[in-house]
Parts: structure tokens; sequence; C-alpha cells
């Protein structure tokens, strides 16, 4: 029987050779469409990259739930410290211009997956930096309202079926 940490380590190998090889068109439609919940691997891999464009760095931080996370001050706070600390590591990266090209555009405020206005009851305790309210006014128009043919998840199929196989095959 395969083991969960084998499952995951295989899933993340598949995941990981076609990040490897995608354009960062094909970065920005994974990280609109991907399961959030349970990819924080490919999702921190993304946010490393100096490459990311910063219109995707922007569409990460706000999908991750940004709106939500400025009640809190620490990690220690937050129900997920994990993303807690994402969000303060793009912020930081964003700021210091580790992510250099902004050709991608992303503007929060139209955003489908995550805008400033998201949680308007929540008490502010740490205000989300000015910097990340700003689009990203890029020449390139990534639509990402829905997966595009071929994909499932911001994965093209040929890698979205091996993983479901790849899970199938563990639980036989």
């Amino acid at each position: 029987m395969t083991s969960d940490n084998d499952i995951e380590a295989r899933a993340w190998a598949l995941v990981h050779a076609y990040l490897a090889d995608a354009s960062p068109a094909a970065w920005h439609v994974f990280a609109a469409h991907s399961n959030y919940d349970g990819n924080s691997q490919a999702l921190r891999w993304l946010v490393d990259q100096p490459t990311l464009d910063r219109g995707t760095a922007l569409l990460i931080y706000w999908y991750l739930g940004a709106a939500w996370h400025v009640q809190f001050t620490s990690a220690e706070q937050a129900l997920s410290p994990e993303t807690f600390r994402l969000l303060r590591l793009i912020e930081e990266r964003y700021a210091a211009g580790f992510y250099e090209a902004g050709n991608i555009w992303f503007d929060p405020h139209t955003s489908e997956g995550g805008r400033p206005d998201d949680y308007p009851g929540v008490a502010v305790a740490r205000p989300v930096p000015a910097l990340m309210l700003k689009p990203v006014n890029g020449s390139e128009l990534v639509e990402v309202s829905e997966d595009p043919e071929g994909f499932d998840e911001g994965l093209p199929l040929s890698v979205a079926v091996a993983l479901y196989a790849l899970f199938e095959e563990s639980e036989d």
C-alpha cells in the first residue's frame, strides 16, 4: 500500500514538472483556479519565483484572503498561521521589487476570487499596505473567470487526469 506522504510527493512532482515549464500566463491561470485549501506547496513555490509576474503575485495575495487576515497582527493569532506568514512574505517581496515583471493586468478591486472589500465587518488590526491595493496595469490580459478549455483547477487536463489517477490508485 502506498503511504499518504508518497502520494503527496508524487502529486507534487507532477504539478512541479508542469509549473517549472509553464509560462507566466499559465502560472496566472493556475493561481486563479488552484484549490487554495490543498495546494500550499505549489502556491509557495510560485511565490518563491522572482519571475512570477507582479499581477499574479497580487492575485495570489488576494485569493489567499488578505482582506480576512487584516484582523490579525501576528501569525499566532491567525486561524491559519501559514497563510498569514505567506501573505506577509508576499507583501515584503512585492514592496522590495522581488517580482520584477508587471506584464499581466490585475486589479484587486474587480477580482472575482479575492477583493479588498470581501469582509466589510472585519475589524482591521493591521491594514493592507497601500501598494497591495493598486492595480497592476500590465499590457497582457489573462482571462481567469473560468478555467480555459482543456484545463481543470488551473492545470492542463493531462496533468489533472494523472493526479486523479494517482489518488484513485491510493484508494485501492
